[in-house]
């Protein structure tokens, strides 16, 4: 079913999961705060405001992200193993 690649590849392709992963968070984070700068007519967030809160953002989520990828990987490869029928 999914196939992670080989043990040598594998925290090449954790890392870049866990980049794309915290990529979009920031980006959804960065676009809500302009939002809210927008629909309120006034700044609520200032510039330093949102350029902290997307580095926070991409710090925290690829921490938890290195930590839950490899998790998910390991859980599939399980399940791939699992559903092989035995001959």
């Amino acid at each position: 079913m999914v196939k992670i690649g080989s043990t040598d590849n594998r925290p090449r392709i954790v890392f870049l999961l866990s980049l794309a992963t915290s990529i979009v968070l920031v980006i959804l984070f960065f676009s809500g705060a302009l939002l809210t700068n927008i629909s309120r007519g006034e700044m609520a967030y200032t510039r330093v405001d949102m350029a902290a809160g997307s580095i926070f953002v991409f710090v925290i989520t690829m921490i938890i992200s290195l930590s839950l990828w490899p998790r998910a990987a390991d859980w599939l490869e399980n399940r791939e193993k699992n559903n092989k029928i035995p001959e």
